[in-house]
C-alpha cells in the first residue's frame, strides 16, 4: 500500500532529527497549552510542520489531522482521505523523563476507518507498522495480542491525564475495576500503552477521554494483532465519531472489563 510506504518513509526521515533533540532537550523552546503540564516543544511543531507540508506536496487533496493548532478539528468530510499525525505523544515524557517512553504517530484513513498506520520510538530505534487485514509488525515481526483471559492476570494501562479526566477516572472507573486487576500502569504515552497489548506485553488499555491522534495507528495495531477496541459503553471505535472513552484490549478480556465499567 503506497500510503503505508509513506508513512514509514516519513518516519525513518526524521528519527535522526528527534534523537538530536532530545539529546539536547534542555535547549529546546518549551510552551504549555491548555493546561501547565500539558506541554509543546519546537519538535512537536516542527514534525508535523514537516508532515503538513509533505502531504500537501504528495497528496495536495488529502486532508491533515493533527495535535497541534488549527489541524486539530475533525474533519468536515469524515470520509475523505485523511492523515492523522501525532509528531510526539507523551511530550511530558520527552522534557521530564529518565526514560524515553515517547513517540510518534501516523495513521491514514479513508471512509471513516484507519486503512494503515505507523509509530516510530525514535530511541529504541524501532517501528510498527500495520495494514487494515495484513497484520501488524514490530520491527517486521508479526504480533499477536495476549491469551490471558482473567482480569487478576491481567495488566491494564491508563493515563490519568488532565484534571476532568482523571476525576471521572478515579469517581467511576476506579471502585468498580482497579480491584480486580492484576497489574496497572501509567505511562503517559497512550500510543506506548496501546502498542503494548499488539505486542502481549499489556491486556487492555483504557483512557476517559482521547483523541483521534493518540489511538488511531495504535487502534489498527492491536486490532490487526488480533484485539478489540470499542468505547466505553461497548459500542465500536471510530476515529471521527466526535466521542470520549476508549477501552481497548487482546479481547479475552473486553468482555469482562465492559461488564465492570456498565
Amino acid at each position: 500500500m503506497r500510503e503505508l510506504t509513506f508513512i514509514k518513509e516519513f518516519l525513518q526521515d526524521n528519527q535522526d532529527y528527534i534523537e538530536e533533540k532530545y539529546a539536547t532537550k534542555a535547549e529546546l523552546t518549551v510552551a504549555s497549552k491548555a493546561q501547565a503540564t500539558d506541554l509543546l516543544t519546537e519538535v512537536d511543531l516542527t514534525i508535523q510542520s514537516r508532515f503538513v507540508n509533505r502531504i500537501s506536496h504528495r497528496y495536495p487533496d488529502d486532508v491533515v489531522l493533527g495535535e497541534e493548532g488549527t489541524f486539530s478539528q475533525l474533519p468536515k468530510d469524515p470520509n475523505a482521505r485523511v492523515w492523522i499525525i501525532d509528531p510526539i505523544d507523551g511530550t511530558y515524557n520527552f522534557m521530564r523523563s529518565l526514560f524515553p517512553i515517547f513517540a510518534v504517530s501516523i495513521a491514514f484513513a479513508q471512509q471513516g476507518e484507519v486503512q494503515a498506520g505507523g509509530i516510530l520510538f525514535p530511541m529504541q530505534n524501532s517501528f510498527f507498522l500495520s495494514e487494515r487485514g495484513s497484520g501488524c509488525y514490530y520491527n517486521d515481526v508479526r504480533m499477536h495480542v495476549s491469551a490471558i483471559q482473567q482480569l487478576h492476570e491481567a495488566r491494564l494501562d491508563i493515563d490519568f491525564s488532565r484534571n476532568e479526566g482523571r476525576r471521572a477516572l478515579l469517581d467511576t472507573v476506579a471502585p468498580k475495576l482497579f480491584h480486580d486487576m492484576g497489574i496497572i500502569r501509567c505511562l503517559g504515552s497512550a500510543v506506548t500503552a496501546i502498542s503494548q497489548v499488539a505486542t502481549g506485553d499489556s491486556e487492555a488499555y483504557l483512557h476517559m477521554r482521547l483523541n483521534p491522534w493518540d489511538y488511531a495507528a495504535a487502534q489498527l495495531m492491536v486490532e490487526e494483532a488480533g484485539g478489540v477496541a470499542t468505547r466505553l459503553d461497548g459500542s465500536p471505535l471510530r476515529v471521527f465519531d466526535g466521542r470520549h472513552g476508549v477501552l481497548i484490549s487482546n479481547g479475552a478480556i473486553h468482555e469482562q472489563l465492559l461488564a465492570k465499567l456498565q
